[in-house]
């Protein structure tokens, strides 16, 4: 493995986060209703942990000799409740699959803070994956 090969997975994941918390910020904003104010107050707070997510992984580009390069996917969200969770709860076993890569990449390099970070990261997705999925029922 070289380093690029890092700095890329590291960037497309990045590109993945900037794209989440833009399309939570418009889904949270456009769910109304008492009885979907839970889905709505977990996308609000799923904002706040993507953009602390992105902006650790443009951390490390740069400290890894790279460029963070943003190119997200601006695509409308879908404006139905039900149909966001399943496609939010499908991107973040995605995102989970992602930075377990990123974690043996990161191994692979011999950057166990880097490992670690991505291993909790991949963790924390999971639990997004599982509130999605617990607020579906």
């Amino acid at each position: 493995m070289d380093r690029q090969e890092l700095i890329d997975g590291l960037n497309e994941q990045l590109n993945r986060e900037v794209t989440t918390f833009l399309r939570y910020m418009l889904q949270a904003a456009s769910i109304t209703g008492a009885k979907n104010e839970p889905v709505r107050e977990m996308y609000l707070e799923e904002v706040t942990d993507e953009v602390g997510h992105a902006q650790y992984l443009a951390n490390q580009i740069v400290a890894l000799g790279g460029t963070p390069r943003l190119d997200p996917d601006l695509t409308p969200p879908p404006s139905d409740v039900a149909t966001m969770l399943e496609q939010d709860a499908a991107a973040e076993v995605e995102d989970v699959r992602h930075y377990t890569r990123l974690a043996d990449l990161a191994d692979d390099e011999g950057l166990m803070a880097l490992k670690m970070a991505m291993e909790d990261q991949a963790a924390d997705e999971d639990e997004h994956r599982e509130e999605m999925k617990r607020l579906q029922d």
